[in-house]
């Protein structure tokens, strides 16, 4: 191994050059070209420690390398499907946005999985909007955000109409009024909400999402005391509709806006909606699980409903 003044300098070469030299023919042929056949890519830009501070410092050189990796294989008629792409970076820096938007677009993945981090200090203000283009081959889109300043995307390209699956994972994010109305999903037929928070109405309709089939809403809360948030669910075609909060209490939330403030781990838990409104015409499953509202309101389902779950 080489090394210089007893320092290792093979292993901070870039990954590309890495991935070439267990590339070469020493290698046995079946491990030869693995990194360009694998169906699933993990990329690290960079992370963020609980208190925002940095454990991984930003490298352009080594962002660099793994935008070469993926064009290589990426490159040429003979290339192999990229069935999962995973991607963590930074919201508030433009170079790992860029690289990002360039990754999604090379890979083209089926399902496509973004942590989006950003610090905390930002206090009231956030990372701004932001827009997410899809390619035509991503059916399954999944993301998970760090901390409330970053913001839902706007959604669009070839993508946004082929996509068959919506999933907000346990994010942070802010769900603002008419944010599930901006942008049309003709083909979605899933789409599951968690760990969210409401700072208003949402609503969820067939306007939007005419093939909407399952519907799962967990951990959604409201951002403060005074805040009157409802939920209405109005989709023609929908047969599963699970609405869950885990920690099961109704604690009193901070008030106004500061959750965005605080500086320690916080997760919104305030879960009284103003009221739930429900209207769909063939749902067979429904599933309530410690959620507070002031009001339902249920003008339709299936009359062959065989799955009611009431737990309170």
């Amino acid at each position: 191994m080489a090394r210089r003044k007893g320092k290792d300098l093979i292993s901070q070469l870039p990954d590309d050059i890495l991935l070439h030299i267990l590339s070469m023919p020493c290698e046995p042929p079946r491990w030869k070209h693995l990194h360009t056949k694998l169906p699933a890519l993990s990329f690290i830009m960079s992370v963020l420690g609980a208190q925002g501070s940095s454990l991984s410092t930003q490298s352009r050189q080594r962002v660099d390398s793994m935008a070469r990796t993926l064009r290589r294989r990426c490159a040429g008629p003979d290339r192999d499907t990229v069935k999962r792409l995973c991607l963590a970076y930074r919201k508030d820096v433009p170079m790992e946005c860029r690289y990002a938007d360039e990754f999604i677009a090379l890979a083209a993945a089926s399902s496509l999985e973004l942590f989006l981090n950003c610090p905390k200090n930002l206090r009231n203000d956030d990372a701004g909007p932001w827009s997410l283009h899809l390619p035509a081959a991503t059916a399954c889109l999944s993301m998970e955000s760090c901390w409330y300043s970053v913001r839902p995307p706007h959604v669009h390209g070839p993508g946004a109409s082929a996509l068959k699956s919506l999933t907000f994972k346990d994010s942070f994010m802010v769900l603002h009024p008419g944010y599930l109305q901006d942008t049309a999903f003709p083909s979605l037929e899933e789409l599951h909400i968690s760990g969210c928070t409401l700072s208003g109405s949402i609503e969820i309709t067939s306007a939007t999402m005419p093939r909407l089939k399952h519907l799962r809403i967990a951990d959604v809360s409201v951002v403060s005391l005074g805040t009157a948030a409802a939920i209405a669910v109005l989709a023609d075609e929908l047969t599963t509709l699970r609405v869950s909060c885990h920690d099961g209490g109704k604690p009193d939330p901070p008030s106004s806006h500061e959750m965005l403030c605080v500086e320690t781990l916080f997760r919104a838990s305030f879960t009284e909606y103003s009221y739930f409104r429900l209207r769909a015409p063939k749902l067979r499953v429904f599933d309530w699980r410690c959620c507070y509202a002031k009001e339902v309101r249920v003008d339709a389902v299936d009359r062959h409903l065989s799955d009611v779950v009431i737990e309170l």
